[in-house]
């Protein structure tokens, strides 16, 4: 298998073990993940400013693939929910994707639909199989209870980003149960981290994140498990700016870099 990588904009540049943990867990499996120097930003950024100016880059993105005959293989929630968006607004309105082309034959791109957008969760549990990632474990994990927070972007709109069942999503739950995780039930899994607010309701971002700090401590989670980036960046780094009233941080473990673990330096071990 081989797929156009799709990293964004906030893994690169400040989430860079995601990628890398990723690309290791893959490699694993004879899975190539090829990086593609001409995607640009998924377009969330203007997503509530301008309807047709977020879905171009991401068109652009699923035509830059089509031309190179790969599927996209996306690590972030928020791009992997624009490039679905994108993906289902041509498919009902054909005036739009032909408005799209037409801005794409400047560079010689066109979108046809042939491009499907794959998360990484998705393709671990779909199409590598938890039977083949259990054949290449020779340790699991053992009382390591974590406490994974989705996001919003992955699960909401259901009719959109078509991932696991956005009520009740096991995907997540089976991964971690192959590797040896404990995957914890607690109130605020399913809920938002706050990170939408940052920078424009600072008090109420970080109340949203302190609820689910809480959340997982009683839970009893030894690490928060944020599949998406922001998430991950609110746990992180915003954490770190909360008052001493949560106590120390709860640390923060991205799934790729455990499984890499398991799956890479285990056996090497």
């Amino acid at each position: 298998m081989k797929y156009a990588f799709f990293q964004g904009c906030n893994i690169p540049a400040r989430i860079e073990q995601y990628a890398t943990a990723t690309q290791a867990v893959f490699n694993t499996f004879g899975v190539e993940l090829e990086t593609v120097p001409e995607f640009n930003c998924c377009g969330y950024p203007v997503r509530n400013v301008d309807e047709k100016a977020y879905i171009l880059p991401s068109v652009r993105n699923m035509a830059i693939a089509e031309k190179l005959g790969f599927d996209i293989f996306v690590i972030c929630n928020c791009c992997f929910a624009s490039l679905q968006k994108a993906r289902r607004c041509l498919q009902k309105d054909p005036q739009l994707q032909e408005d799209m082309n037409t801005l794409l034959a400047r560079e010689d791109l066109r979108y046809t639909g042939k491009t499907e957008i794959k998360h990484f969760l998705s393709v671990l549990h779909d199409e590598i199989g938890v039977e083949t990632i259990k054949a290449k474990l020779v340790k699991k994990f053992k009382d390591l209870n974590v406490a994974v927070i989705h996001g919003c972007h992955i699960l909401r709109p259901r009719e959109i980003t078509l991932f696991d069942d956005s009520f009740v999503p096991k995907i997540t739950e089976t991964l971690m149960q192959v590797a040896g995780i404990n995957n914890l039930e607690w109130q605020g899994k399913l809920e938002c981290c706050g990170a939408a607010l940052s920078g424009i309701n600072d008090e109420m971002s970080h109340k949203l994140l302190s609820e689910k700090i809480e959340g997982a401590r009683k839970a009893g989670a030894d690490f928060v498990v944020p599949v998406c980036s922001y998430c991950y960046l609110q746990f992180d780094t915003t954490q770190l700016n909360l008052t001493d009233e949560n106590g120390n941080p709860l640390p923060v473990l991205l799934y790729p870099s455990s499984l890499a673990s398991a799956l890479v330096l285990m056996n090497k071990a």
